[in-house]
């Protein structure tokens, strides 16, 4: 009798590491993002806003770490990874909600779809796990 640990179970499931893939990407892309803005000097809302700028990035980092440590944790079958993949994935639903007002205020149509997309893909990921 054989018995499987835990980590083995995680690159069994189908979606992982799809799931994996698509964090890292999703992470690094929010992290590529503000390095940019900041790299630009593309902040505006900095000078208007600051506390309310600065609430933003600090958890939109917060949710690109979150995402980016939940990929490596499902491509190394890391038996905690689902449970911190669930967590990013809702921090980063609440940042697409932020960033859709956002993005639709300037009306930046194209922001707000891709904004979308990533709620959508994170959604399916997450629905998924529960399989």
């Amino acid at each position: 009798m054989s018995h499987n640990h835990p980590a083995a179970e995680h690159r069994k499931h189908p979606y992982w590491r799809g799931a994996a893939i698509f964090a890292v990407i999703a992470g690094a892309a929010i992290l590529i993002n503000w390095i940019y803005l900041f790299a630009t000097n593309n902040v505006p809302e900095l000078d208007g806003q600051p506390v309310t700028t600065w609430v933003r990035i600090i958890t939109e980092v917060a949710t690109a770490v979150l995402l980016l440590a939940a990929g490596y944790g499902l491509a190394a079958g890391a038996p905690w990874a689902r449970k911190v993949y669930l967590i990013a994935v809702g921090a980063l639903l609440f940042a697409v909600v932020h960033a859709v007002a956002i993005y639709g205020q300037k009306g930046d149509l194209g922001m707000v779809v891709l904004a979308l997309l990533l709620a959508v893909i994170a959604f399916f990921f997450a629905m998924r796990s529960e399989e």
